[in-house]
């Protein structure tokens, strides 16, 4: 199931599905609308954005109102999210998937917001997206990557998953792969295991990535995802913030996979991923790996 992409005068919504904003996140907010409207966006906010119940934005049932309300408006056409937060998973439950089926909007977030990217797309077949938090478009780190993407995938439906910079290919051979995009944070991916709202990864290929994660975690999520039998196609990873910022890249990731499944091809780029330019990721869609020119060309998302 497909969204219609965006055009200008074109309305988008902003919720917080778990942490709430705080005053450095308030202004992000701030600066970040006003860049949506030098696009031609109008901004429409939840209704609990700014709640506060201990450490999340409003209590499960109102984060999942704000996010119900949002499919249902009619002026809305996207709907954004602030940030993530590891407590958006207790939104599943009160998520009206019907409401979403007939009224197919684009949907978008990173990092724990893979909940429910994956979920949605489970439950209702819709293509999601990760992207950016809407706040990082309010930061000074923001880059022009970033602006050009929004421009690129969500107006114009481009096909090509635009690279940042070099993509390194393991274990390809001539053909094409292909298969379904999920992901992306690795860890996140996890929480909806052996719940109704997770996908069939059977035949997926695996964007990862990572926030605060060291190599034995990593080894352990891996193994976990190798034994559930799903690195059967391709896994491709983004940039991971401990491992390459914080650690330097002493560990190779490829390498560390390498000692679970020798045979998966591996693809490593930095072409999305936390506190980092990224590429904006249909969740779900169909995609197609060459490695002969290192392309990743996704199917048709958005109408």
């Amino acid at each position: 199931m497909l969204a219609n992409r965006l055009k200008i005068g074109d309305t988008i919504g902003l919720i917080a599905p778990d942490k709430s904003l705080k005053n450095k996140d308030k202004e992000y907010v701030k600066n970040a609308t006003k860049y949506f409207e030098s696009l031609g966006l109008k901004v429409k906010f939840g209704k609990y954005l700014f709640s506060e119940d201990d450490y999340c934005a409003g209590t499960p049932k109102q984060r999942a109102e704000d996010l119900n309300n949002m499919f249902s408006d009619k002026d809305v056409k996207a709907i954004f999210t602030a940030k993530g937060g590891d407590m958006v998973n207790g939104i599943l439950p009160y998520i009206d998937f019907e409401k979403i089926k007939k009224n197919p909007k684009i949907f978008l977030g990173m990092s724990d917001i893979t909940v429910l990217l994956c979920a949605i797309n489970k439950m209702t077949g819709l293509i999601t997206f990760h992207c950016q938090d809407y706040s990082w478009f309010g930061k000074e780190e923001v880059s022009n990557f970033d602006k050009k993407e929004i421009i690129d995938k969500l107006f114009n439906a481009n096909q090509i998953i635009n690279s940042y910079d070099k993509r390194d290919f393991f274990g390809f051979n001539d053909e094409e792969i292909k298969g379904k995009i999920y992901g992306t944070n690795v860890r996140c991916l996890l929480k909806i295991l052996g719940t109704p709202y997770m996908p069939d990864l059977k035949d997926s290929i695996l964007f990862l990535e990572g926030f605060h994660s060291d190599i034995i975690q990593w080894n352990t999520m891996l193994e976990q995802y190798n034994q559930m039998k799903v690195l059967n196609k391709a896994v491709v990873f983004g940039y991971n913030y401990q491992l390459q910022y914080v650690e330097e890249d002493s560990y190779n990731i490829v390498d560390e996979l390498r000692k679970i499944n020798q045979d998966v091809p591996i693809i490593k780029t930095n072409d999305f991923g936390h506190l980092h330019s990224n590429s904006i990721i249909p969740i779900g869609a169909e995609v197609t790996i060459n490695a002969n020119d290192k392309s990743i060309i996704v199917s048709d998302y958005l109408k």
